[in-house]
Formats: structure tokens, C-alpha cells, sequence
């Protein structure tokens, strides 16, 4: 007896490495070439932006990257979308790790953001000073004194000769601290040491698990602003119109999820007739 229609074509979806060989095909498509489909900005997204755009011309900046390879892919493009946003304004940045996969994770941002980098001159614009090792102690040593703490950036380069350190070298000098994080530690580091006894702004990227543990710090005042998850990494690469890593990664669920809403659709149009013809045979 030759097979249905409906057979045959319930027999193909049915194969289940079709299925995901489709799912794997949307999906990387999507990922190479980003659709930027339209998404709400949430207010906490737009907060921080208007933030960031309301500096004032050569804003000065300390950005403590602590964060390991995994939590990259979530903290860099953030990072980086920020890091766009601000370059027009010519500012001068520390960058600084109190974590020990610090140098590792900038170097990929330099390689993630090579525009932004091609803007800043090393020494004049921007330093680098590496791993610093002692925690929150650190933290409170940087607050006092950048470049007397550390002699030499990530690089070797003595700092005491750095033009940049003429304009920012303590917690005073700095308009805002950007603590990108995978943890809660560096963010109470700084509370205690930088915002509490000098009032520097603070401002966190971090991870969308701890989100809901650093959120207090911003509800009571200690920080200007948190983004936090993919999603607003999405939301901010749309607000300053160049769509990146995120919103390819935003864009490539919402395929999935329409690619599995089309299998689950199929499959009740496909069984329901199936199951129809099977009641009028066994009824016969």
C-alpha cells in the first residue's frame, strides 16, 4: 500500500537529526549574520546610557576587567558597547585586574573592539596595569595613588613616566569607575574603598546571575547604573547603532524559538489527521 502524504511527510519530520541539523542551520546563519530584530530597551539599559552620554568631554575612567574566559562571551560585549559609545568624548582609561585571568580577558577585548583601541593612544590615552595582586587592599591602595602603586603596567613600561597619569592617578580624578565582574567581591571592594570614602560614581556590568545580589548597591545610591545578561549587552549595542555579538546571540534565540513554535505547529497539524483516520479505521 503506498504511503499518504501525511505519511510521508510525518516519517520525514519525525527524524529527529533533521530536526536539529535544521535548528543548527538557523541558528548559525543567524549568528554570522545578525538580523537585529526590533526588542524593547529596558529602563535600566537606557539609564546607564544616558549616564555614559551625559559625561563630560575627556572623561576620565577606571575599569577593573575581572572576569574568566567563560563569562566573556555575556561581559565583553557590554564592555565593548560602552567602551563605543565613549570613545567619542576622547577620554583618558585605567584599565586594572584584581583578578589573575585579567590580562588574558583584555587582551581579547582589544582584539573584540580593535576600533576603539585604534583611537586610544597606549600610554597618552589609555594603560593597561595588569594583574594587581591583593584584593581590597588594592583596591584601596589604587584609590590613593595609581601610579605609585604600581611602578609598571602589564607590559613592563614604567607608569611614572606616563602622560596619562598627569590627569587621572587617584579616586578623585576619576569620573567613574566601570566594574565589569563575573563576581560580587570586587563590587563591595570598591563600594568600601572608593565610593564610600571619596563619592567616586560607580557603575557595574556584570554576569545576569548575580544581578539580583548587587542590585541593593544601586537601589540605595552606591552605584549610577548596572547592566547586566546578554539581553542588555543587546539592548546597548542597539542604542548606539552597532549591533554586535549580543544582539546576534538575542537574534539567534528568537530563531530557535520560532523554528521550534513552527515544529510544534506541524506536529499537531500532521498527528491530528493521522489520529482521525486511525479512529475511522478501527471503527469500520
Amino acid at each position: 500500500m503506498t504511503m499518504s502524504l501525511i505519511d510521508k511527510l510525518y516519517k520525514i519530520l519525525s527524524v529527529k537529526q533533521i530536526l536539529y541539523a535544521l535548528l543548527l542551520i538557523i541558528v548559525l546563519t543567524i549568528l554570522l549574520f545578525p538580523i537585529g530584530l526590533p526588542q524593547g530597551i529596558a529602563a535600566s539599559t537606557r539609564n546607564v546610557y544616558n549616564y555614559v552620554d551625559k559625561l563630560p568631554q575627556n572623561p576620565k575612567l577606571l575599569v577593573e576587567v575581572y572576569y574568566e574566559p567563560a563569562a566573556g562571551t555575556e561581559l565583553q560585549p557590554m564592555l565593548g558597547a560602552v567602551l563605543r559609545q565613549i570613545i567619542i568624548k576622547n577620554p583618558k582609561i585605567v584599565f586594572v585586574s584584581t583578578i589573575n585571568t585579567g590580562p588574558v580577558m583584555f587582551e581579547k577585548l582589544k582584539a573584540y573592539v580593535p576600533d576603539v583601541f585604534a583611537k586610544l593612544k597606549e600610554g597618552d590615552d589609555y594603560v593597561y596595569l595588569g594583574f594587581v595582586a591583593g584584593t581590597e587592599t588594592a583596591v584601596a591602595s589604587l584609590a590613593k595613588g595609581m601610579k605609585e602603586f604600581v611602578a609598571q603596567d602589564n607590559y613592563g613600561k614604567p607608569t611614572a613616566s606616563m602622560p596619562i597619569f598627569n590627569s587621572i592617578d587617584n579616586a578623585t580624578d576619576v569620573n567613574v569607575v566601570l566594574i565589569v565582574t563575573s563576581g560580587s567581591d570586587p563590587i563591595e571592594y570598591y563600594v568600601r574603598q572608593w565610593e564610600t570614602p571619596y563619592k567616586t560614581p560607580l557603575l557595574f556590568l556584570v554576569l545576569s546571575v548575580i544581578a539580583p545580589s548587587v542590585q541593593p548597591f544601586v537601589s540605595s545610591g552606591q552605584a549610577v547604573g548596572m547592566i547586566s545578561g546578554q539581553k542588555a549587552a543587546a539592548e546597548y549595542e542597539l542604542l548606539i547603532n552597532k549591533p554586535g555579538s549580543a544582539v546576534a546571540a538575542t537574534d539567534a534565540q528568537s530563531g530557535a524559538h520560532v523554528l521550534i513554535m513552527i515544529y510544534i505547529v506541524l506536529g499537531n497539524l500532521l498527528y491530528w489527521p493521522m489520529k482521525l483516520r486511525d479512529k475511522k479505521e478501527r471503527t469500520k
